[in-house]
């Protein structure tokens, strides 16, 4: 019985062995391939190993190597062979998911950063920092990422520090409140003093709203305020009263404090070199907050195309006459009459004066999710025909616009259709056109997933 039960052990094992090769792969490097691999370090900066014995290797300096590499593969099933590691080359290995790094020399706080990510390492030497070329102090990427908040926030500081005339835009498939507030935090934004979160409250009988239960832990994160300001079309929230009503009966109230900030009227916004307007009127309590989280649900408009951070920026923050103000291209009794290009370029106008009035203290979190051709002020929506995406924030509203329209177009669901037709139809993209002419952002990005 014992010899039975021995051979059935060991056959189990076998088994097992056998149903996951992938146990087995932690020690496939041969001491003379790892040998042969560091030895490589003496010509290349970067040497990298990977399962099916590729060999790849870089001759240039610094972090260019570890970018260029990240641009189309990660290090989960690679071996790494460093020159030089530190803190931040640690925090983009950490987001390529690397299982195994070597380095001629590592930094203390690399290791850290290589521990807390399960990375496994081995060294030649072992320094406190990575100084910069003359020895003077640190280097400068060490300094830049001393601070991140995590692997993701690293590598945006980096490719941006790299390539200062691309925007960084963030981006997770989960669209969850807690993943809400992890990708503010990614952000890295510090959001001071009295933040308003500019939401879509939702026109009643509409149901794609951002929901408050969803928004939740992230205005509370931030201690925010949620603001709004009154419609231009007739319906129940055209005025103060009726606004609160609504905005009682869709569970704003229960999060957080609510301003309408046209209750007491608007004031003027200066556009410096407008396409269209020159003024942009706004609700008056703008001046009541120092810092302003712009959260947006994407998805189409009937009159914009599509309705994103731009429209949430521009047209929500307009008073109820500011509104109509936009839509008219400076003439508010042409609101349903202006010329198509116009309209868009005024509320690129509307964009460019809040975004240099905020000073920077602004950010923009984009929420695509139920994405109906219909604007949340629509009553009775189209049922929306395309999958949820995720969410995607970034400092730069332009860019954050343009890579959801792009994930829309790059999507592989046949419903992206009806949304596209919305979008060209009324050649929403020219939003995002002119407020890159006119330097509210740029339209060239790094998406990077968390």
């Amino acid at each position: 019985m014992y010899k039975f039960l021995k051979l059935t052990l060991l056959s189990l094992i076998g088994i097992f062995l056998l149903a996951a090769p992938s146990l087995c792969k932690e020690n496939k490097l041969s001491s003379k391939t790892k040998t042969m691999l560091i030895d490589k370090l003496k010509t290349e900066s970067l040497v990298v190993y990977s399962d099916n014995n590729q060999i790849k290797t870089y001759s240039q300096h610094g972090l260019i190597p570890l970018l260029i590499y990240l641009e189309n593969n990660n290090f989960e099933n690679a071996y790494a062979f460093d020159k030089t590691v530190g803190r931040a080359a640690a925090y983009l290995y950490a987001y390529g998911k690397a299982k195994y790094v070597y380095a001629d020399t590592i930094s203390k706080p690399a290791i850290e950063i290589l521990k807390h990510n399960d990375i496994k390492y081995e060294a030649k030497h072992i320094v406190n920092e990575i100084q910069n070329k003359d020895k003077t102090d640190l280097c400068p990427f060490e300094k830049l990422t001393k601070n991140a908040a995590d692997p993701a926030q690293a590598y945006g500081l980096i490719y941006k520090k790299i390539h200062p005339d691309t925007a960084i835009v963030y981006y997770t498939p989960d669209i969850t409140p807690n993943s809400l507030v992890d990708i503010y935090k990614t952000l890295g934004k510090n959001l001071a003093g009295n933040v308003a979160v500019k939401v879509h409250s939702g026109e009643p009988g509409g149901h794609n709203f951002l929901q408050p239960d969803f928004m939740k832990p992230l205005v509370e994160y931030v201690n925010g305020t949620i603001v709004e300001c009154n419609t231009a079309y007739a319906g129940r929230r055209d005025t103060t009263k009726e606004h609160k009503e609504v905005i009682k009966e869709h569970g704003f109230d229960k999060i957080a404090k609510v301003d309408i900030m046209d209750e007491d009227g608007e004031m003027g916004l200066p556009v410096a070199n407008g396409k269209q307007i020159k003024v942009n009127y706004v609700g008056s309590h703008l001046k009541n907050y120092d810092s302003m989280l712009v959260l947006s649900h994407f998805k189409g408009h009937q009159m914009g195309g599509f309705g994103g951070a731009l429209k949430n920026m521009s047209i929500g923050i307009a008073s109820s006459h500011g509104k109509a103000y936009i839509h008219g291209a400076g003439e508010p009794e042409k609101i349903w009459t202006c010329e198509q290009d116009k309209f868009l370029e005024a509320m690129a106008d509307a964009d460019k004066s809040v975004m240099d009035y905020m000073k920077g203290n602004i950010t923009f979190i984009n929420v695509m999710s139920k994405m109906s051709v219909d604007c949340d002020c629509n009553n009775n929506p189209t049922p929306p025909e395309i999958a949820d995406i995720g969410i995607l924030a970034s400092d730069d509203p332009v860019a954050l616009d343009q890579a959801c329209i792009d994930l829309v177009y790059n999507s592989a669901d046949p419903g992206k259709a009806s949304l596209i037709k919305r979008i060209e139809s009324k050649h929403g993209i020219h939003t995002v056109e002119a407020a890159a002419q006119l330097g509210v952002g740029v339209r060239k990005y790094k998406l990077i997933r968390i």
